[in-house]
């Protein structure tokens, strides 16, 4: 039997070792270890991650401190990334290819040099330089994003165990915000579109979040309601809560369909978004067409069959209605058999009282 092979990412192969709140990044069972160079104009000084105040138009060097305490070379790989917000709720350094946010202007993609690749001799400390340079106009708010830092692998690091093949990715983050003033900005959140989809293959519907503002959403809870159009019946309902929410960021938070088919039709959600400070409230129409209908049903697992009652009721209608009408078929049939032979007794009854009428005559007439 082949063994089956999987490389395990997310959860069980990348881990996040440094996010915006952490200190150095460095693992137990890793040989490098990636720090920033705090500068003069970091707002808290006793934070790891860059955390600075900047001014419109400035430029300014970044500087990432790299050790290597292995006794091989290394190659590092150092990109930097927008902070997003992923389907669990989670801000996120690692999507590179993420598209960004409609309403993020500066993503700090555009504000600093590009991705590196740096080579680090065996027990060797480097510092890497990122150019940083802030538009001229002036911003509101934050910019988040982070330094996305991993090694490139030249062996195969993958342990293989009941026939599954792990493979090991780790990877850190440094952690960057950009503020030019102290100015609150407001959250704001709309929502947007609602589609049917598939979260690892199980029906789902999912419904388009954004944090329209340069600042963080924290500690949010959603409570979403799917109905009929129409109708009052809640047919599915998801609540979660403890998300967090990048400046200028989107995610589709997804309904859970309790494994049932997404049946084509018209529906209604529902959903409330809230922390402590604000609440948002929506109520939007969508509908599911008959061909993402079949599309998404036909590659989703351990789907329900959920009895359709609607054919079951017209099928039992129109058994009882075939049998009612064969009853009266055949009462109709027995009471024209049944007037048929009343009818002919009585013909044949006065026929034979006429019969009867004659030969008397007949008689009256002799005895004369």
């Amino acid at each position: 039997m082949q063994h089956i092979k999987r490389s395990l990412y997310g959860l069980l192969s990348l881990i996040i070792l440094l996010t915006l709140f952490t200190s150095q990044a460095k693992a137990a069972d890793m040989d490098y270890s990636v720090s920033a160079k705090i500068p003069e104009n970091q707002i808290d000084k006793s934070q790891s991650y860059f955390d600075l105040k900047v001014k419109p138009g400035e430029k300014q060097d970044l500087i990432l401190n790299v050790t290597n305490s292995g006794d091989k070379e290394i190659v590092i790989n150092i990109v930097p990334n927008v902070a997003t917000t992923n389907q669990n709720g989670v801000i996120d350094f690692s999507e590179k290819d993420r598209k960004i946010d409609s309403t993020l202007k500066y993503p700090v993609t555009k504000l600093l040099s590009k991705a590196q690749k740096v080579t680090v001799a065996p027990f060797e400390k480097k510092e890497v330089i990122f150019n940083l340079e802030m538009p001229k106009e002036e911003i509101p708010g934050r910019i988040v994003g982070g330094f996305y830092i991993n090694k490139e692998e030249k062996e195969d690091n993958s342990k293989q165990s009941g026939g599954v093949q792990i493979s090991n990715k780790y990877a850190m983050v440094v952690g960057l915000q950009l503020r030019e003033n102290d100015e609150k900005v407001a959250p704001e959140m709309i929502l947007n579109d609602i589609k049917p989809s598939l979260i690892n293959y199980r029906t789902a519907v999912t419904a388009n979040l954004q944090n329209t503002k340069p600042t963080f959403l924290n500690g949010l809870k959603v409570v979403a309601k799917v109905s009929k159009k129409g109708s009052t019946e809640i047919l599915h309902e998801t609540t979660k809560e403890a998300m967090d929410m990048a400046p200028n960021s989107n995610f589709d938070f997804p309904i859970n369909w309790d494994n049932q088919e997404l049946a084509a039709g018209k529906y209604t959600m529902n959903l409330v978004a809230s922390n402590k400070d604000d609440e948002w409230t929506f109520k939007k129409d969508f509908e599911i067409t008959a061909k993402e209908s079949k599309k998404l049903n036909d590659e989703a697992v351990e789907l329900v069959k959920v009895p359709n009652y609607w054919l079951i009721g017209g099928v039992i209608a129109a058994i009882v209605i075939t049998i009612f009408i064969l009853i009266l078929v055949i009462v109709k049939v027995i009471s024209n058999k049944k007037r048929k032979a009343a009818k002919e007794r009585k013909r044949k009854a006065k026929k034979q009282k006429q019969e009867q009428q004659r030969k008397r005559k007949v008689k009256r007439d002799n005895d004369k």
